[in-house]
């Protein structure tokens, strides 16, 4: 599971900014300087000259406060967040997300403070390849190192999208990361569902598959990579599929388009807050669906907590959302 920087409050030097106290300061400054001029109504041109002044400055010091924050992990973002990670020597990959570059970056500087830690050996999985959703490491005897993987090759192949007329330069290198024949004549369109049907093979969604497997372990063997003593092991996660069933009950005056995007909702948290080791819980789930206008929810699946080890990963199966109807 990727780090959570998001809960972190600004610092300090962040300034709150107000427009109005930054006028009010300016009309204050303005009258100890010009004490004789007392046409300070709303009317008056100076006052508008104080209230052009007030807003630039609002603004200016807002610029400031963002161009300080680009320069902090937690919200460096885009390519200041690539001048950042530069600074550790990396280099973002193919479709890294913020996020999973900033989870990147957090273990390359934990994982250098030790000599094959696990944030060192996870920073290595990550790294290996783009379709490296998670790595969860452990040890489960001295001198052995077990890391599982969890994958979002799927999700890679569907951010690619298909051109029906050609085969993209992109669509050719994963036809043959996966071992799929191509010839003048192929199309995006008619290779990507053989792709998807080598890594659906491997399992359910989340699964690596041996091709994502042997890239990471090759990594993972590399001398300048495993400690001489260690013995590195690489696997696939365990995906468990679980579905949710709830019935929800509404207030009178609740429309029932509140059921909406619910689904979703769902799968999206489970996608950002889930990974390797990460526990459903029915109070998460509950959390999840009680929204504005909803005025209880009854879960019925999963009727307990489902706990993942080290090793597995949860994903959403079927979800329904049961309307019970109005109550109070």
């Amino acid at each position: 599971m990727a780090y959570n920087l998001s809960s972190l409050p600004d610092p300090e030097i962040v300034e709150d900014l107000s427009f109005q106290t930054i006028f009010n300061e300016l009309r204050a400054d303005f009258g100890a300087r010009f004490p004789e001029f007392s046409a300070l109504v709303e009317s008056d041109p100076a006052i508008k000259l104080l209230e052009v002044a007030a807003y630039r400055e609002t603004i200016l010091r807002a610029r400031v406060n963002d161009a300080f924050k680009a320069t902090l992990l937690a919200f460096a973002a885009g390519t200041d967040l690539d001048n950042l990670a530069a600074f550790y020597g990396l280099t973002r990959i193919a479709q890294e997300t913020d996020a999973e570059l900033k989870d990147r970056t957090i273990n390359r500087i934990q994982g250098s403070s030790t000599a094959g830690g696990a944030a060192w050996y996870r920073f290595q999985a990550l790294s290996a390849n783009t379709g490296v959703r998670d790595a969860r490491v452990t040890s489960p005897a001295p001198g052995e190192v077990s890391v599982a993987l969890l994958s979002k090759e799927i999700e890679n192949l569907e951010a690619l999208g298909t051109d029906p007329n050609a085969l993209s330069t992109e669509m050719a290198t994963l036809a043959a990361f996966y071992g799929v024949a191509t010839n003048e004549n192929s199309k995006d369109s008619t290779i990507a569902p053989q792709v998807r049907a080598v890594i659906d093979a491997a399992g359910p969604n989340g699964t690596a598959t041996s091709q994502m497997l042997a890239v990471v372990d090759a990594v993972m063997q590399n001398d300048e990579v495993r400690v001489i003593t260690d013995t590195v092991t690489t696997a696939s996660a365990n995906v468990v599929s679980v579905d949710v069933h709830a019935c929800v009950y509404l207030y009178p005056d609740s429309s029932a388009n509140v059921l909406d995007g619910i689904e979703q909702a769902i799968r999206d948290g489970v996608a950002q807050e889930g990974g390797l080791g990460w526990d459903l819980t029915m109070s998460w789930l509950i959390k999840t669906i009680h929204r504005d206008g909803v005025q209880r929810v009854e879960l019925v699946s999963p009727s307990t907590n489902r706990v993942a080890d080290d090793g597995t990963a949860i994903s959403i199966g079927t979800v329904t959302i049961e309307n019970k109807g109005y109550d109070r």
